[in-house]
């Protein structure tokens, strides 16, 4: 059981900061800021020719705009490249939201953001929990929807009732708000082949974030992602998505499928789930864990190129 608690806290346990304050992190690119909902303000940056096919990025549980870092730069040449903070995260209003499903939250969050920019024929990249958002966002069939990425996503990997409820009870705001320096960086470890330098900036971005006024807020936020995720499926509506899907997955991803309540399991399998969705490509990256887009950038957006061209 140790074990069990130790790992199901990583997998939850990628981290975030918010609020105009001197916790908040800062970025190296000119952030912007959109108002959804009349009171909720998105963080976001735009790179790459305004004219170019638009890539909207999502990030997954506790991650934020610097996770999509190597892949605007290996992507900004060809494409416009859109990276938010979901509400909750990074930039973005920071408040436990009054939300029961979380995913559904999130997925008219990020459709009320796309409108507020008035973009169209967009494609939707979605890593881990974001990966999930946009599956969820995707089968609402927006308008402005025209290509599907998922990188490692949620939402392939199912769970038992009971199983559910173990990952849930490890994954609590308080789990989180006890997290030792050490755990934090055990957390960001688990998921990179061979950690890139921009992890120890992110590291220090989250034991900085430990000391916030804000963060028991932040750890209820992401406390309510994971009972989002848990129990808003999506495994039984992937032959509903119109669009064209691409699914990338890290060869050596350690926490899709969870090693401990799923040993007997392979990242493969699990990728090979997206083969439900009607007009879908499949691809395994070399060298990269669950963080793949950062593990191996050059692999990750080598794959994202060759897939939209074809």
């Amino acid at each position: 059981m140790k074990n069990l608690i130790t790992i199901s806290t990583l997998v939850f346990a990628q981290f975030t900061f918010a609020q105009n304050d001197e916790f908040m992190p800062t970025y190296k690119y000119d952030i912007k800021k959109v108002t959804i909902f009349d009171d909720i303000e998105i963080a976001y940056l735009d790179e790459g020719a305004k004219d170019a096919p638009v890539i909207v990025m999502v990030h997954g549980l506790g991650g934020y705009i610097k996770n999509w870092y190597p892949t605007i730069e290996g992507l900004s040449d060809e494409y416009r490249c859109i990276a938010l903070d979901l509400p909750g995260y990074g930039q973005s209003t920071l408040r436990p939201f009054d939300e029961e499903d979380y995913m559904d939250f999130f997925a008219r969050s990020l459709d009320a953001f796309v409108k507020s920019l008035e973009l169209d024929n967009v494609i939707l990249m979605g890593h881990s929990m974001g990966g999930q958002v946009s599956i969820v966002t995707a089968l609402e069939n927006p308008q402005w929807l025209g290509r599907l990425i998922l990188a490692a996503p949620a939402g392939f990997e199912t769970f038992t009732e009971e199983e559910a409820a173990t990952l849930a009870q490890f994954s609590s705001a308080a789990v989180l708000m006890s997290h030792t320096e050490d755990q934090i960086r055990a957390a960001y470890k688990i998921n990179f082949v061979n950690m890139p330098p921009l992890a120890e900036e992110m590291i220090q971005d989250r034991i900085k974030a430990k000391e916030a006024p804000w963060f028991k807020d932040y750890a209820k936020v992401r406390e309510m992602g994971v009972k989002g995720m848990l129990s808003h499926p999506v495994f039984v509506e992937l032959d509903q998505i119109k669009v064209p899907t691409y699914v990338l997955f890290g060869e050596k991803d350690f926490l899709i499928p969870n090693r401990y309540l799923h040993a007997g399991m392979a990242t493969q399998q699990v990728a090979e789930v997206g083969n439900k969705i009607p007009n879908v490509k499949i691809k395994m990256i070399e060298a990269a864990g669950h963080m793949l887009q950062m593990d191996n950038p050059a692999g990750f957006n080598r794959a994202v190129k060759q897939m939209l061209t074809n």
